[in-house]
C-alpha cells in the first residue's frame, strides 16, 4: 500500500513482512510503548537515582526524618577513578588498508581521522559518553555530516578578476562570431559588468560531527534482547519552536501545525532529573522525534503535536545505516540495557549514607542533662549550676544527700559495633566495584609487600583492560563512520596536520578521492590512558640496560637506541638534537688523504680521525 508523505509516495514493509501504511501515529505508538516499558522496568528511575546521588542529592524515603545527610560519596569517587583511567589522552587511531593498492591512501585517512578528532573536539563528546558508560552502563554517540554554506561579499580584487574573465569570454565570443560570419547578439561590456554577482557562496563547514546523546532521549525496540537485534531506534530532540518552524527542509504544512511547550512541561513526564521553576512561552520547544526503521532502512521525522511527517520516510542517507554508536558496559543476559559500574554499589551507598547520618545525629543528641529539685536548688543555685565560671559555689537548702537534689540523666548511645559498619560497607564497595585503595589514592590499612601490591594492581588492571577494550572498539567505530561520511559527502579539499616524532608539524592535503577505499580502524592499545611517567622511565632504562651488551657488537644501533630512550622514556621530542652527528673522515677534519693512507701501515690507516 502506498502512503503519502509530503510530495512523494512511499511503499514500506511492515515488521511482519506485509505492506501497510506507515503514519506518524504508528511510529509514535511504538515509541510510547517503549517509553512505558522502560518506565515500568524501572530504568529511568534507577538512572535518575544514580545521577542524583552522584551529585549528593539524597531526597529519598529511606532518609526521611534526617535534616542533614552526611556520607562519603563513593559513587562520585568510583566514577572519577574509572573514567580517567581509561580516557584521558587523545586516542591514536591506526588505519590499515584492506587492499594493497590503498597503502598511500591509508596514511592520508589515518592523518585525517586523528586530526579531525582533535580539531573538532570529538574528545569532549566521547568523554561525556564514557561518563554515561560508567555511571549508567550505556554510552550513545551520533555521527553525522555538517555542510554549512554562507553568502559573502566578494572583495574588490576577486570581483575585478571575475569581471576581467567575463569580459575576455565575451570578447572572444565576438571574435569567433566575426570570423564565422554569424550574427550573434552578445551583451556589451557594461551589461556584463552589471550582471556580475557581488556575492559568492562559501563553504563554512564541511566535516563529520560527533555528539553525545543522552540515554534518556534514546528509545530502542523493547522486544529486542540486544541493541544489534533492535528493529527500530528513536531519538527525542528538544528544538526551539522558532527554529523548528524555520527549517526549510521540513514539510511546510507540518511546520505550521507545530506546538511548543516550555522545557519544564516537555520534560516533566520523561526527565526525572528535571527540577526547576515553571517557564513561560518565551522558552517554548518543539518535541521532535527521529525514527530509524532498521527493517526497511528508512528514517522519518515527526513532532508530538503534529499528525504529519516533518520529513517523510526516506532511505538512510548514511552509507553505514543508522548514525548511532553504542557503548555497552556490563551486559546482562537476556536484557536489553546493560549495567554500569555504579548500579551494583548503589544499595551500599544508600546504606552508607543511612549509617553515617545516624552516627552524626547520635553525636548531635549527646548532651549533658541533669534532673534537680527546684525547691532544693533554688534560683541562685540554678544560676550557679548553669554558669561557666570556675569554682562556682552552688547553695543547696537540704539536710539530705546531694544526690537527692540533683542527678545526671543517662543518654542511650549507639552500640560501639555500630560505628564499625562504615568500614565494612566501604570494604564491600571496593570489593564490588573492583577499585582498590591504591587507585583511590589512599594508603592501605595493612602493610603489604611490593609483590602483593603489584598483584592487587594487576587484577585491577584486568578489569580496566576489559573496559578499555570496549571503549577502544567504540572509538574505532566512530572513526570509521567519520571516514565513511567523508567518502560520501566531502566536497572541498582539506588538509590534516601530522606531528612527527620530533614534534614538527607537516600538512597532508586530501579530497574525497584520496580517502576512498576500505580500511580497518584500530586504536593503539593504551593510547587513551594516562601515562605513568615513573613506569615509562623505568621501562626505558631497563631496555637500555638489556641492550647494552649488543651495542659493542654492532647488532644494535646506539644512535637509534639513544633517541628511543630519550623520546619514550623522558618525553624529549627533539631527541635528535642531543645526538652528535658524526662527520665522514676527510683532510679538513684531520683525516689522511686517500693517497697518503695507502702508504701507511694497516693499523695506522684504520685509526679514526681526531
Amino acid at each position: 500500500m502506498a502512503i503519502r508523505g509530503g510530495s512523494q509516495d512511499y511503499e514500506l514493509d511492515t515488521m511482519d513482512g506485509g505492506k501497510r501504511e506507515k503514519t506518524v501515529a504508528t511510529c509514535m505508538r511504538r515509541v510510547e510503548d517503549a517509553m512505558k516499558w522502560r518506565k515500568n522496568a524501572n530504568y529511568d528511575d534507577k538512572w535518575s537515582k544514580i545521577i542524583k546521588i552522584y551529585a549528593n542529592q539524597y531526597d529519598y524515603p529511606e532518609l526521611d526524618g534526617y535534616e542533614d545527610v552526611i556520607a562519603p560519596n563513593m559513587l562520585f569517587s568510583t566514577a572519577n577513578v574509572i573514567v580517567p583511567s581509561i580516557m584521558v589522552n587523545y586516542p591514536k587511531i591506526t588505519v590499515t588498508p584492506r587492499t594493497p593498492d590503498r597503502v598511500q591512501s591509508a596514511q592520508i585517512v589515518e592523518a585525517m581521522a586523528n586530526y579531525q578528532w582533535e580539531r573538532y573536539n570529538f574528545q569532549d563528546e566521547v568523554r561525556m559518553a564514557i561518563k554515561d558508560f560508567v555511571t549508567l552502563g550505556i554510552a550513545v554517540t551520533k555521527v553525522t555530516w555538517v555542510l554549512r554554506e554562507e553568502e559573502r561579499e566578494m572583495d574588490r580584487d576577486e570581483w575585478v578578476m571575475s569581471a576581467q574573465q567575463a569580459i575576455m569570454e565575451v570578447t572572444q565570443a565576438r571574435v569567433n562570431a566575426e570570423m564565422s560570419g554569424m550574427a550573434v547578439d552578445l551583451p556589451s561590456d557594461e551589461d556584463v559588468l552589471a550582471a556580475l554577482p557581488s556575492t559568492k557562496t562559501v563553504v563554512v563547514e564541511d566535516r563529520a560531527n560527533v555528539e553525545r546523546v543522552s540515554p534518556f532521549d534514546i528509545y530502542i525496540d523493547p522486544d529486542a534482547t540486544r541493541i544489534k537485534d533492535a528493529r527500530w531506534i528513536a531519538q527525542r530532540m528538544y528544538i526551539p519552536l522558532k527554529d523548528a518552524k524555520e527549517r526549510d527542509d521540513w514539510n511546510a504544512s507540518a511546520r505550521r501545525k507545530l506546538k511548543g511547550a516550555a522545557m519544564s512541561d516537555a520534560k516533566r513526564d520523561y526527565d526525572l532529573l528535571f527540577q526547576g521553576e515553571e517557564r513561560g512561552n518565551d522558552a517554548a520547544f518543539a518535541v521532535v522525534w527521529e525514527y530509524y526503521d532498521l527493517i526497511d532502512g528508512t528514517v522519518c521525522t515527526f513532532a508530538e503535536s503534529c499528525e504529519m511527517f516533518l520529513s517523510p520516510p526516506e532511505p538512510f542517507p548514511y552509507p553505514f545505516g543508522h548514525p548511532f554508536v553504542f557503548g555497552e558496559n556490563y551486559m546482562i543476559p537476556e536484557k536489553l540495557y546493560p549495567m554500569g559500574d555504579l548500579e551494583a554499589i548503589l544499595p551500599l551507598q544508600m546504606e552508607l549514607a543511612l549509617t553515617r547520618t545516624q552516627m552524626v545525629n547520635d553525636r548531635k543528641r549527646f548532651r549533658r542533662l541533669y534532673m534537680y529539685k527546684p525547691e532544693v536548688i533554688g534560683p541562685d543555685g540554678l544560676a550557679a549550676l548553669m554558669s561557666s565560671d570556675d569554682n562556682a559555689m552552688i547553695p543547696i537548702d537540704t539536710d539530705g544527700s546531694f544526690g537527692d537534689a540533683i542527678a545526671p540523666m543517662a543518654t542511650t548511645p549507639l552500640p560501639p559495633e555500630f560505628y564499625n559498619q562504615t568500614a565494612m560497607i566501604i570494604d564491600d564497595i571496593n570489593l564490588v566495584s573492583g577499585v582498590t585503595e591504591y587507585q583511590r589514592g589512599a594508603v592501605a590499612e595493612v602493610r603489604r609487600t611490593a609483590t602483593e601490591a603489584a598483584m592487587i594492581q594487576d587484577m585491577a588492571n584486568a578489569r580496566s583492560a576489559d573496559k578499555l577494550a570496549k571503549i577502544e572498539k567504540m572509538i574505532s567505530e566512530i572513526a570509521e563512520k567519520t571516514v565513511a561520511l567523508a567518502q560520501e559527502f566531502l566536497t572541498t579539499e582539506q588538509v590534516a596536520r601530522v606531528l612527527g616524532q620530533d614534534g614538527a608539524a607537516s600538512w597532508v592535503p586530501y579530497n574525497r578521492d584520496d580517502v576512498q577505499g576500505q580500511y580497518d580502524f584500530h586504536v593503539a592499545a593504551g593510547s587513551t590512558q594516562p601515562m605513568n611517567e615513573s613506569f615509562r622511565r623505568q621501562s626505558a632504562m631497563q631496555l637500555l640496560e638489556v641492550m647494552a651488551p649488543f651495542i659493542g657488537s654492532g647488532i644494535v644501533d646506539a644512535t637509534k637506541l639513544a633517541e628511543h630512550v630519550m623520546r619514550e622514556g623522558f618525553g624529549i621530542k627533539d631527541a635528535q638534537s642531543f645526538i652528535v652527528q658524526q662527520q665522514p673522515a676527510g683532510p679538513e677534519m684531520g683525516g689522511m688523504p686517500p693517497e697518503m693512507a695507502g702508504g701507511m701501515p694497516p693499523e695506522a690507516a684504520a685509526m679514526p680521525p681526531m
